[in-house]
């Protein structure tokens, strides 16, 4: 059980507010002290006591479910300005018994779970759409509850004073289509460095037919197709206004990063570089840009 310091404690923190069942024990008890009065029946002073200490022992059980609980922070997917992704908080229960019937406020989004074991850490997951870039406050949560019953609100105000990092959007053209314009998509007839085997589908124009004729299956391999020391993206080139330039930016790094492949950002007064730093480092500088 806990000790009578911990659920003192735990009442300072709380918030207890009135619910629609607290006006209809009230009329009640009401009710049955006039029947009594008017009657004098034994059987209506006994219903009129046993409501009475129901609602008088709701108050230390409603306490006593919400004593000993934490939320915390427990890490996010990528957060991108304008796509849904997960942010995840683990809710903790430290006492030896269970707690009942707790809703989760936070975010503007409302989460309940019926029951968290004793001693153990419970996973939620928050659905969250950031409308844009740079750092984005998890501000104050609440944990709340009707237990036992339901005559008491009681809650939880938590302040997380977590941030996280939103990436910009990533948006517009493809890393294929930023390589083409650097050179055609395959090539001239002649333009290429040598010729590659194969196995499965290729475009007609890749496919080297002097090869096909002597029963051998080969690619040309174009100069601009050989895997590239590293890609070079400049901030100013990459679109006509800021926000377009980092939403472009952010969709070629994730290119990159999914294809392994090395490059450099050239921003206003830095390079980033994918060889000394972190992806997500990398789009951190975007997102704060």
């Amino acid at each position: 059980m806990l000790s009578l310091r911990t659920l003192s404690r735990t009442r300072k923190r709380l918030k207890q507010k009135a619910t629609l069942g607290s006006l209809l024990v009230v009329l009640l008890l009401f009710g049955l002290f006039l029947e009594a009065y008017m009657h004098n029946f034994n059987l209506v002073y006994i219903v009129l006591f046993f409501v009475f200490a129901l609602a008088f022992v709701a108050s230390p059980f409603g306490i006593y479910n919400m004593a000993n609980l934490t939320l915390t922070l427990q890490g996010s997917d990528r957060l991108f300005a304008q796509k849904r992704s997960a942010i995840y908080l683990a809710l903790a229960n430290t006492k030896s018994t269970e707690s009942y019937a707790l809703t989760l406020e936070c975010m503007g989004q409302s989460l309940f779970l019926p029951l968290l074991q004793a001693d153990s850490k419970e996973i939620l997951t928050l659905s969250y759409r950031p409308e844009r870039r740079g750092k984005c406050e998890i501000g104050n949560c609440s944990l709340q509850s009707l237990f036992p019953l339901a005559t008491i609100r009681f809650l939880l105000p938590i302040d997380l004073s977590e941030h996280r990092v939103v990436y910009p959007r990533p948006r517009g053209s493809s890393l294929e289509t930023f390589l083409s314009r650097q050179k055609g998509h395959f090539g001239l007839e002649n333009d290429f460095e040598g010729i590659t085997p194969y196995t499965g589908d290729a475009p007609l124009g890749k496919i080297h037919w002097p090869s096909v004729a002597k029963g051998e299956s080969a690619l040309k391999k174009f100069a601009h197709e050989i895997p590239l020391e590293q890609l070079h993206f400049d901030f100013y080139a990459a679109g006509n206004n800021d926000e377009a330039r980092l939403s472009q930016l952010t969709r070629w790094i994730l290119e990159c990063e999914a294809q392994n492949l090395d490059f450099q950002v050239q921003m206003p007064h830095e390079n980033l570089n994918s060889k000394r730093m972190s992806t997500d480092a990398i789009l951190e500088t975007l997102a704060l840009f």
